[in-house]
């Protein structure tokens, strides 16, 4: 079957959930070696320093990782700019092709740059050639292509994205993780993440936006056992019931973050479907699928023969 083509529109910011999982026989976790998960978050620190993005939250698993970033809307930088990023882009002296480009070769830089699948394209192919060299082996790493699914709702993909290995069993808390976002919010060394203020929606107030970040992360992966339990006030989980959040709503997997093509309000996944059957790309659908999760919708049906995440 015809792959479908990515939906990217550079002229907006866009929200991305990425994912890339490694090919190999059940069983086999190469990220569970830290050599190994240690050069694929420097890379991805590497790379998304270059593009003209944000990263709001990741996690690396076993055997694949999740990314969650915010891309710019495409514009014009400058020639100096562009210089700067291309001397880190091939910091290597034995090639830099850049000294020879044309005006259109720097143009389509330019452009590379707001592309999430530029990103995510250089992250994985210089991993696996890492990854090749250092244990001697031939043959791709990557299962398939990285699965991307575009959101409208920052914090819920941030949420279930920071949840991942507590609902792998492999910790009570995302902060316990050590290969993850939540346990570099913990540990102070975020500085390259999104400030919790912007993903909060708090600018300027720092110290209620760290609040509120725990305790809606709590809240979305924790199950008390007893009525009165939890991690959080009774002041605030009211508040979190009337605006129809759930406990534990994301200790359970939720295909369409990975699996799905968008993830968003129904006004978003609507005008998604709209552009998609007007261009004749997708004709199976055509109203929004509730997810029952935070007034989410997707755009594509799950189905329970995908393999859990």
């Amino acid at each position: 079957m015809a792959r479908h083509p990515r939906r990217i529109n550079m002229d907006e910011d866009g929200l991305y959930h990425l994912r890339g999982q490694v090919a190999g026989s059940k069983g086999s976790y190469p990220f569970n070696d830290r050599e190994n998960a240690d050069k694929l978050l420097s890379t991805i620190r590497h790379y998304t320093r270059l593009f003209c993005c944000q990263v709001v939250e990741w996690t690396i698993m076993g055997n694949h990782y999740h990314l969650v970033c915010l891309f710019e809307a495409f514009r014009k930088l400058s020639r100096e700019e562009l210089l700067a990023i291309a001397e880190r882009f091939y910091s290597d002296s034995s090639y830099q092709p850049y000294k020879q480009w044309n005006d259109a070769q720097w143009e389509r830089f330019n452009r590379r740059l707001f592309n999430v699948s530029e990103l995510m394209r250089n992250v994985q192919s210089r991993y696996a050639r890492w990854f090749n060299r250092r244990h001697n082996r031939k043959g791709r790493f990557w299962a398939d292509r990285f699965r991307s699914t575009e959101s409208d709702n920052m914090q819920e993909t941030a949420f279930y994205v920071a949840l991942n290995p507590v609902r792998a069993h492999l910790c009570g808390l995302p902060e316990e993780w050590f290969y993850g976002s939540a346990w570099q919010r913990k540990h102070g060394q975020d500085d390259w993440l999104m400030p919790l203020d912007a993903l909060m929606g708090l600018p300027g107030n720092a110290e209620e936006a760290e609040r509120y970040y725990w305790a809606r992360l709590y809240w979305r992966g924790t199950q008390p056992k007893k009525e009165n339990d939890g991690l959080i006030s009774i002041e605030l989980a009211d508040k979190m019931e009337q605006e129809q959040f759930g406990r534990g709503c994301y200790l359970q997997t939720v295909s369409a973050f990975s699996r799905g093509r968008i993830v968003g309000s129904a006004h978003t996944i609507q005008q998604a479907l709209d552009d998609y059957r007007t261009k004749n790309h997708y004709k199976r659908r055509k109203n929004p699928i509730p997810l029952s999760i935070g007034k989410l919708y997707t755009l594509c049906e799950q189905r329970s023969n995908f393999v859990p995440i």
